[in-house]
């Protein structure tokens, strides 16, 4: 998720401890770093994005979300959280504000992402294995917005703060489950409509709340398209799947090129010779796709030794064309 939910979230988190001091009375040392860790734990795991990496596609696959996203690592964030909350407020208590860090850390951080498209690989150092619950986009203002007015109530009616974040928490987890719930019964549709597919999988739809996009696996293609709860599941387009010898195994081998595949779940691969040897692979993946077109790709620069040249991360166009593309007659919305 994006990081003004992650803290949002983990402030309303913190609300769920009861404070120590009265309603109408100034909050103790502890209520205030209980407060602090929890919004420091659930931002502190995306500083990751200023680790270095080789070029962005390593960046995005390896740098980010990385251990600091890790179940193993989680008490070593919570206990950073807590001791920048604690040199803030020097006389609160340790356990309520480690608790309180590592809870918002797991509920306002590692669980968003986990729910998002994208992913995360919450199993490191022992796998790494991107896991992903595919509920919603990775920036979704219906999960946001409970929390951002629970948080602007809380601020302009401070008695009353504690029920402000609450009653946002409660509506933007009710929302993302009941996103859960449907994404449930939609799978189970396109698994009826498509009986001989190998597997299916029902993704978020950019800029929808009842669109879904679907993949199902057959065993030479795949097919794309929508689905939603008024409508039966719509082919939109028909894809070869990609064969073992898509890539040779050299260029397989070149850990980016590795890291961009094993990102894939529906790979969309093209590979074409360049000048002076140059190789070109483009690695796209059909969960992102408008009308059966990846708009989310890899696309990669090899020398002549294979060594990665250049390496970026294509949208699809601009977000004006995107726009203008999901509006267009043919989209069946």
């Amino acid at each position: 998720m994006d990081n003004l939910t992650h803290g949002l979230l983990g402030l309303a988190l913190a609300a769920l401890r009861r404070p120590e001091a009265p309603a109408d009375a100034p909050l103790s040392p502890t209520d205030k770093a209980v407060l602090l860790g929890s919004v420091l734990a659930s931002e502190l795991p995306d500083l990751d994005t200023l680790l270095p990496a080789a070029n962005s596609v390593d960046h995005a696959l390896r740098a980010h979300r990385g251990l600091s996203h890790a179940l193993a690592f989680a008490p070593v964030v919570a206990l950073a959280a807590t001791g920048l909350a604690l040199l803030v407020f020097r006389r609160a208590r340790f356990l309520p504000v480690y608790l309180s860090s590592l809870l918002a850390l797991g509920v306002a951080h590692l669980l968003p992402d986990l729910w998002t498209g994208w992913g995360t690989r919450l199993l490191l150092p022992f796998s790494d294995q991107r896991l992903t619950l595919d509920w919603t986009m990775v920036v979704d203002p219906l999960v946001t917005l409970p929390l951002l007015v629970g948080a602007g109530w809380a601020w302009r009616r401070r008695v009353h703060w504690r029920r402000a974040l609450l009653v946002g928490l409660a509506c933007s987890a009710a929302y993302v489950g009941l996103r859960g719930v449907l994404q449930a019964a939609l799978t189970s549709r396109v698994r009826e409509a498509w009986p001989l597919a190998e597997r299916v999988q029902v993704f978020p739809a950019w800029l929808s709340l009842t669109t879904w996009r679907y993949v199902a696996v057959l065993p030479s293609e795949y097919v794309a398209g929508t689905v939603s709860p008024d409508e039966p599941p719509r082919e939109e387009r028909r894809l070869p799947r990609p064969t073992p010898d898509a890539l040779p195994a050299a260029v397989r081998a070149v850990p980016t090129v590795h890291e961009a595949l094993a990102w894939a779940r529906f790979p969309v691969i093209s590979s074409a010779p360049g000048a002076d040897g140059r190789t070109r692979v483009r690695i796209g993946d059909l969960r992102y796709h408008l009308r059966g077109e990846p708009t989310l790709a890899f696309v990669l620069e090899l020398g002549p030794d294979l060594a990665v040249t250049e390496a970026r991360l294509e949208r699809g166009g601009s977000a004006r064309e995107l726009i203008e593309r999901w509006r267009a007659p043919d989209s069946g919305r």
